[in-house]
């Protein structure tokens, strides 16, 4: 898109370190992240012929152990299900989320395999397991081996250039050298190399414009500073292009964290829907994370689908916000949690995160504006709820809290239940699902309950990875 030249001038005036940020990690809130897939992506289908949304409603999720149950960084999984194979590489955390429609798997019954980056030596023994269907999750035990945090990071920035973007390349060419100085403050040992793919459009000055990847942080902050915001014309941009070039970097295998920005506020092409997701693809093959930067001006069909390319790498998808008061303004997704802190904080802490295996929160000092409630990136929804109890009826008058709004009073037959519930210490209730006519949609853009749990709300099993409903009983 263009801009003015006096509106890029003006943005480049601005003091550095002042753009804010959320973001959301859909895996850790996967069936809401389901519920907002299931209602985005026919839109998105009816503006490109042909296009079929991927599926991941069979999502596998398997951990990768050494024998002390240490998480075992960057470690090769093979699934297998009858004649189709694949092979991914396990995030630094030693998670993996495998899709086994999106990768090709005959079936969700999968035979499981681990070793470590690169292949078992000496006493390794590779770890085996059965996935039975999707929603499992599996655990892999590598012994004779001990995980080791990765010692390397890549980190490639795919960004649009196109006019429409000045706040963003001005931020980037004054906080760049930065970012990557406080990574390497808290992990001296990491051997930290750094690429740039630019892309515009077709017609522009360039389609693409590549820096390889390099250990000199300070030659490709300089070959930043050198690039400017011109060019677009029409909204969508070559991102298909920059993805394509970027996985064409020399990326280092084995125990590597290898993360890829994408910096955009518009969609690809149409008609190229289908290879930009192709190019997600790639990236996860090559163990790439895939972390959405949405700038301002973002449209429904770049946040789903930078959204997607966060969810199949096992990454987190990133989004300015108003808070800072520079720049347009800024569409914020619809999520039911986040926290707000400045971008530059936000970069560290994800590639932080990145080196050593494991989230990275951001400090209280660091949070500016909290929407909803999280705890390590799992939305947790509060409901203060007084129940009677009698023997012909249970009724329910709910009030949530937190974002949340009063959802009035429920009635039920005794012999009827309003899902399954573990009550905790203080009356804290874990729901299996979400009570009948609760409305507990928080103030980030979703009309009503319907929207928030279009796909029902998770069941939480004993397991990290999902939506926690807590309830605070008074029984009368």
């Amino acid at each position: 898109m263009r801009v003015s030249l006096l509106q890029i001038a003006l943005v480049a005036s601005q003091q550095a370190g002042l753009l804010t940020a959320g973001d959301v990690d859909d895996n850790l809130n996967f069936d809401f992240y389901l519920g907002y897939n299931d209602r985005t992506h026919e839109g998105i289908e009816d503006q490109e012929a042909n296009f079929v949304a991927p599926d991941l409603s069979d999502r596998i999720l398997v951990k990768v152990q050494d024998s002390t149950g240490a998480h075992f960084p960057c470690a090769d999984v093979t699934a297998n299900a009858a004649d189709t194979t694949a092979t991914l590489s396990a995030g630094t955390n030693g998670l993996l989320y495998l899709f086994p429609t999106f990768d090709g798997l005959a079936s969700a019954a999968l035979t499981l395999t681990a070793v470590p980056p690169g292949g078992c030596s000496g006493q390794c023994v590779a770890a085996s397991g059965q996935a039975t269907g999707g929603g499992d999750e599996v655990t892999l035990v590598i012994a004779g081996a001990s995980a080791e945090p990765p010692q390397a990071l890549d980190v490639v920035f795919v960004i649009d250039t196109t006019g429409s973007m000045g706040d963003e390349l001005s931020y980037l060419q004054k906080e760049l050298s930065s970012v990557f100085d406080r990574v390497k403050e808290d992990n001296p040992q990491a051997s930290i190399r750094i690429g740039l793919v630019l892309y515009r459009d077709h017609g522009d000055a360039y389609v693409t414009r590549t820096f390889g990847l390099s250990n000199s942080i300070s030659d490709r902050a300089a070959d930043l500073d050198k690039q400017n915001a011109d060019g677009g014309g029409d909204f969508p941009e070559a991102m298909l292009e920059g993805m394509e070039a970027g996985m064409e970097m020399d990326w280092r295998a084995g125990n590597t964290a290898r993360v890829m920005f994408v910096v955009a506020d518009a969609p690809p092409k149409p008609g190229t829907y289908s290879k930009t997701i192709q190019a997600a693809k790639t990236a996860r093959s090559k163990g790439i994370v895939v972390l959405g930067l949405a700038a301002s001006g973002v449209d429904g069909t770049a946040e789903y689908l930078m959204r997607l390319f966060a969810a199949v790498t096992g990454g987190r998808h990133l989004f300015l916000t108003d808070d800072s008061g520079i720049g347009n303004s800024h569409q914020e997704p619809k999520i039911q949690c986040y926290q707000v802190t400045r971008l530059d904080s936000l970069l560290v802490r994800v590639l932080k995160s990145q080196l050593v295996g494991e989230r990275v929160e951001a400090s209280d000092g660091e949070i500016i504006r909290e929407v909803g409630r999280q705890e390590r990136g799992v939305c947790i929804i509060d409901i203060t709820t007084t129940t009677t109890t009698t023997a012909a009826a249970v009724t329910t008058d709910a009030t949530a809290t937190d974002g949340a709004t009063t959802a009035g009073s429920t009635t039920e037959s005794a012999a009827s239940t309003t899902g399954a519930a573990t009550t905790g210490a203080g009356g804290t209730v874990v729901m299996d699902e979400v009570p009948d006519g609760v409305d507990i949609s928080p103030s980030t853009g979703f009309s009503d309950e319907s929207e928030m749990f279009a796909a029902g709300c998770p069941g939480i099993g004993g397991s990290l990875f999902g939506i926690v409903l807590v309830l605070t009983k008074a029984l009368g």
